[in-house]
């Protein structure tokens, strides 16, 4: 396809990577706190994960998801009040529009998954973040990583850039974080991205292709990076910590 996508569309294509969004959540759970935020919401497939995983199993843990798209706001409001009624209902699940902002209360922690790659002035942002957490509290970012890698397709989705993992670290550290966890994941998915939208120039996801590979790829890849790491991967995750 060389069409250029709406952002619904491309999250739409992503909502069935259950592996890949599941791998996230297993990697960020140890470091999340009471209350959170996620930064970014987009339609609620990653959202829906984190109420799954770690609020509703807790009762005195709460999650406020922001997100600055009109049009996909509303789509994740539908999407967690369906699904999560009796949350939002008891104020443990709130969403709101808008851009992210220092809030009145500081936050235990602070979730983007995909998010600071759209973010022009991606330094302000982790200031920001870092004087809205508490002592103690957390962000956890998940970023696409390789510049190298940077394609018409991230042009397309609205990325400024893609990350080493050396740039955020410092990023994080020069903000006043210590980084509990950097690790780089799914180093396999780097030669078919490769192929695909840097040599290929796609500008959109197959959607089928994304689902084969989140069925077959993700659960392989997972296992061998949990025992032998990797030290390149398309994407990065790194959780800061302040002191």
């Amino acid at each position: 396809m060389t069409d250029t996508p709406s952002p619904a569309y491309e999250l739409d294509a992503l909502k069935n990577l259950t592996n890949y969004y599941a791998w996230i959540v297993e990697e960020a759970a140890p470091f999340l706190g009471s209350r959170i935020a996620e930064i970014g919401g987009g339609i609620g497939t990653f959202t829906s994960l984190l109420v799954q995983s770690h609020v509703l199993r807790h009762p005195e843990r709460s999650l406020e998801v922001i997100e600055p798209d009109p049009t996909l706001y509303q789509s994740l409001v539908d999407h967690l009040q369906s699904r999560f009624h009796d949350l939002v209902l008891a104020d443990r699940l709130r969403m709101t529009n808008g851009t992210f902002a220092r809030p009145p209360q500081p936050f235990d922690s602070i979730v983007m998954v995909n998010v600071l790659e759209h973010i022009q002035d991606d330094e302000a942002m982790v200031r920001t973040i870092y004087q809205s957490l508490t002592p103690g509290g957390t962000v956890i970012v998940f970023v696409p990583a390789l510049q190298q890698l940077f394609s018409p397709f991230d042009k397309a989705a609205g990325h400024f850039r893609r990350y080493e993992k050396p740039r955020l670290q410092h990023m994080l550290e020069t903000s006043g974080f210590h980084i509990a966890k950097a690790i780089y994941m799914d180093m396999a998915g780097i030669l078919p991205w490769y192929l695909l939208n840097v040599l290929g120039r796609s500008r959109a996801i197959n959607a089928r292709l994304a689902r084969l590979y989140d069925r077959w790829g993700i659960p392989v890849t997972k296992f061998i990076e949990r025992r032998c790491g990797a030290p390149l991967g398309k994407n990065l995750l790194i959780i800061g910590q302040k002191p």
